[in-house]
């Protein structure tokens, strides 16, 4: 299982303008009954609050703010990126084990830090740490690991290298 994480991933400047646009007020959070979706959408897990910057061609806003991480990563296509935000939780729970898509790189970027993280199934656990970002396999099964004060706020980034 090859987890590659990086620390310090970005510029502070690059990342000090994700960060307060992911954790300030002005970006709409959508209300999802559950972190995980099967292929037959049945929703399972833990709620989450998300905002889709890119899907199906489809772009937010706010999506320029990803080029920096995206030139970065040398993605030469892009299938999704999402921010997921969970509250804190009364001890931390796993909010189920999943893959993102078949056959891409997906990148966890943290944009706080936090007592959650991402834990890999039989094995890795990744702490959320500010502007750390996590790159895999998109057929590896990993799950998010909530956090006991505060929230936990990542951008979950599917492409092709």
């Amino acid at each position: 299982m090859q987890v590659e994480v990086y620390d310090n991933f970005l510029h502070e400047q690059d990342f000090s303008i994700i960060q307060s646009v992911l954790l300030g007020g002005r970006l709409q959070w959508y209300w999802n009954e559950g972190s995980v979706h099967d292929e037959k959408f049945v929703t399972t897990g833990q709620p989450q609050f998300t905002h889709s910057f890119f899907k199906d061609g489809v772009r937010s806003q706010f999506y320029d703010i990803f080029n920096p991480v995206l030139i970065k990563l040398q993605a030469v296509a892009l299938v999704k990126i999402k921010a997921n935000l969970n509250l804190k939780t009364f001890f931390k729970r796993n909010t189920g084990y999943h893959t993102d898509c078949k056959d891409v790189k997906t990148a966890v970027f943290y944009i706080n830090t936090n007592s959650g993280g991402t834990k890999f199934k039989g094995g890795k656990f990744v702490k959320s740490v500010e502007n750390r970002i996590v790159i895999f396999d998109s057929n590896l099964f990993h799950a998010g690991i909530t956090c006991t004060k505060g929230r936990r706020v990542v951008a979950n980034i599917n492409f092709l290298k």
